[in-house]
């Protein structure tokens, strides 16, 4: 293997997803360019930008990947309410709202600005974060479906590195990676990337955070992709009932937790949410 193509493995059963983790413990860890800097600029204060692309166009675990990341890097703490998918504009919103030192996550981007959109108000906002916000000292994680499209709508000086997503020959998941450098040579106004090693990401199946996000995404992009060009007069009213079905998620997640606990009853349950204990049943067994 060259020397700029070093491996970096990690031990599933080992991973531990907080701030950095044992991914630093590692013996080849001292030699990845891409986690040294990453270190580097958790500690000076500094932010960086990853785009995540897929070797093929779906399936290669792009958004596992870029969760393990976000797990590792967000100093406090990574939720799923950290990561948007397919709206440029909530991502906006959100990365003005985080402390520094948050890790955010915009997956599946090219869904929400494809071919008919690219010079949408959205595809400039995101360009704009993306690109010029770069003070806030908020990590960002862009996943889209190959590096052209990057090139096309934000161009590449806006990101620091570029991991491509492997797949076996059977075209499954691999959970390998190829980690790619980005400069500009701005004197010949050229982009170019340059391969520095590969990286492995851990399962992520049962991490509660990764599940959450992964329920998310599934139901927007299940739902009709005309659905997205919503009528102003209809925003309030899904405003609300956004906020109606998360208070509702919410309940059910505790009442399910309280029902866990053998010295609880569904009639205390019950009465501490003041519904009838057989409203109380069918939330808890929904």
């Amino acid at each position: 293997m060259a020397a700029d193509e070093r491996r970096l493995t990690t031990d599933d059963n080992e991973l531990d997803l907080g701030p950095v983790g044992p991914w630093a413990d590692q013996e080849q860890f001292r030699n990845s360019k891409f986690f040294a800097e990453l270190l580097n600029r958790l500690v000076t204060g500094r932010d960086m930008n990853i785009i995540v692309t897929a070797a093929s166009e779906t399936g290669v675990g792009k958004t596992t990947l870029a969760v393990a990341l976000a797990l590792m890097i967000d100093q406090h703490g990574w939720t799923a309410e950290k990561a948007s998918v397919a709206d440029p504009a909530d991502y906006d919103r959100r990365y003005d709202q985080c402390p520094p030192g948050s890790c955010l996550i915009l997956d599946e981007a090219e869904k929400a600005m494809d071919a008919r959109r690219g010079m949408s108000k959205e595809s400039v906002s995101l360009s704009q974060t993306f690109a010029t916000k770069r003070y806030r000292q908020v990590f960002s994680i862009l996943t889209a479906p190959s590096k052209s499209w990057i090139d096309q709508r934000l161009g590449s000086d806006a990101a620091d590195y570029w991991i491509q997503a492997l797949q076996t020959d059977l075209g499954r998941i691999k959970g390998e990676a190829k980690v790619y450098r980005l400069h500009t040579n701005e004197h010949y106004e050229v982009d170019y990337s340059k391969r520095t090693e590969y990286l492995h990401w851990p399962n992520l199946d049962g991490n509660e955070e990764f599940e959450r996000l992964d329920e998310r995404k599934r139901e927007l992009l299940e739902s009709d992709a005309e659905d997205s060009y919503i009528d102003a007069d209809n925003v309030e009213e899904m405003k609300e009932q956004a906020v109606k079905t998360a208070r509702q998620r919410y309940r059910r997640k505790i009442m399910k937790r309280l029902d866990d606990r053998d010295e609880l009853t569904q009639k205390a349950i019950s009465e501490v949410f003041d519904l009838s204990k057989g409203r109380t049943n069918q939330i808890i067994n929904e």
